[in-house]
């Protein structure tokens, strides 16, 4: 793919250029958004071994994964609606090759508080991959055509939770904790190429913000926008429920229905390939059905399932009836998260920096707040999963709701 100049409309560039240079594209963006679960997901089998090489607590370590993910969200909060101001394309350059860099460091550091603060660093320079992938497409497409590339992103993104794990316990088992670093560095590497090679300039200097001392305000003025912040919240709180599941389904599937660990990882797989499927099966819907109607549909699935659930664990049934509701609002997943964000979008056109930041802001505070609420009660019950999944879903179904009402009286 050819690099566009600055005042170049990409998104008529790339629709006049065939499906090749948006097939590579997408999939490079997908590279990108894939950065979080991979820098998390894949050192949690050697925190062990971290733990006795630093000489520290079992807590300490964790805070890495803690200030990993408030560099994230607060990247994510600055970076988007930087880049409404500076452009895409150099500062997705600039935080990529910084991410490479903190991963080396972090392989060779002293101590555990050295990398602590070198994690946050880290989840902070992936953050520009994250929300400036999704400001990318929302500069090259609109309306159903954005809500496929949405989908396809968030389904390539969606593999990462699967592999990550299977390979940083391969790692874990045959090499020292800081392998899993250097593979990130490798990680690193090619997001950084392809941020050179293949991701263009997609926005316009015409188009641009042009106060960059006024970069929160852009937040802000977004997050006024009533019928953005319900699909953010709809997005935000379907994540939530998400994030309720993969912070408990390793208690609850192990300790609670006895399976064994490899079980759990073939159930954890499974139910990925169920979001992966759902999220394909959207492409195709977005053509004939509108995503808000889909997204709508998809949303109260996920809120009567786990309803459904919730009473059937607080009844004392669990067994196979938990396995189909947690495939079931994983399948229906896929219909959200791509519908979501195009939806929120496509109501502050101009400022997708400054909206793809707020979403992730929000999707990583809720994120970093699910996790201890889930394990109050212990790790040999099912109940504050159930709790937690039913709670943020309804929510979600809320702000769906909310969302529809909203958009009627939007201009």
């Amino acid at each position: 793919m050819t690099a566009a100049t600055p005042d170049e409309p990409v998104r008529s560039r790339l629709r006049l250029s065939g499906g090749k240079d948006r097939v590579v594209l997408i999939g490079a963006l997908g590279v990108l958004s894939a950065v979080s679960p991979l820098a998390t997901d894949m050192y949690l089998a050697s925190m062990p071994g971290m733990s006795t090489w630093f000489g520290t607590s079992a807590s300490a370590v964790q805070l890495t994964l803690t200030t990993y993910m408030v560099g994230m969200a607060f990247g994510q909060f600055f970076l988007g609606p930087i880049s409404d101001v500076l452009g895409r394309h150099r500062l997705l350059v600039a935080g990529n090759a910084l991410f490479l860099v903190c991963s080396v460091l972090i392989a060779v550091a002293p101590t555990i508080g050295v990398m602590m603060a070198l994690r946050a660093l880290q989840g902070a320079a992936g953050a520009a991959g994250v929300v400036i992938a999704r400001a990318i497409v929302a500069d090259i497409s609109t309306g159903r055509q954005a809500a496929k590339l949405y989908s396809i992103l968030a389904t390539i993104t969606s593999v990462a939770p699967v592999v990550a794990p299977l390979l940083g316990g391969v790692i874990a088992t045959v090499a020292p904790w800081q392998a899993v670093f250097w593979a990130l560095t490798v990680f690193g590497l090619l997001m950084l190429l392809c941020s050179v090679v293949v991701v263009p300039e997609t926005l316009p200097v015409h188009a641009r913000q042009h106060a960059l001392r006024g970069v929160l305000g852009l937040s802000l003025r977004v997050m006024r926008t009533g019928s953005f912040m319900a699909y953010a919240f709809t997005f935000a709180f379907t994540f939530g429920a998400l994030f309720s599941y993969i912070s408990a389904s390793s208690f609850v599937i192990q300790n609670v229905l006895g399976f064994s660990a490899l079980a759990y990882s073939v159930v954890f797989a499974v139910n990925a390939c169920g979001a992966i499927v759902g999220g394909l099966v959207n492409v195709r819907l977005v053509d004939r059905i509108e995503p808000a109607t889909i997204l709508r549909i998809a949303v109260t699935v996920i809120c009567v399932t786990n309803v459904i659930g919730l009473v059937l664990i607080l009844s004392g049934v669990t067994g196979w009836t938990t396995l189909v509701q947690l495939l079931v609002g994983q399948t229906a997943l896929g219909f959200v998260m791509g519908n979501a964000v195009a939806l929120a979008q496509s109501r502050v056109p101009g400022r997708a920096g400054a909206g793809a930041a707020v979403l992730g802001l929000l999707q990583f505070v809720l994120g970093g707040l699910v996790s201890p609420l889930t394990g109050i009660a212990g790790q040999h019950t099912a109940v504050p999963m159930a709790v937690s999944m039913a709670v943020w879903s309804s929510l979600a179904l809320g702000a769906a709701l909310l969302a529809r009402r909203l958009s009627r009286h939007a201009p």
